[in-house]
């Protein structure tokens, strides 16, 4: 899997728990919360990585 498959997949769950957290079983699930952020702290990453935002040291 290449770096940019691999956020293409970030985002498609970003998308999925978004659509999830929307739904009123899952409203103000703090799990889901939990794993948003975290997915969003990666996916940003990820992003970063691909766009070449992040240099080597």
């Amino acid at each position: 899997m290449t770096a940019r498959e691999l956020v293409d997949e970030m985002e498609r769950r970003w998308e999925e728990l978004i659509a999830l957290r929307a739904s009123p079983d899952m409203y103000g699930s703090e799990s889901l919360d939990g794993q948003l952020a975290e997915l969003e702290l990666w996916l940003l990453r990820a992003q970063r990585m691909v766009t070449g935002g992040v240099r080597a040291a």
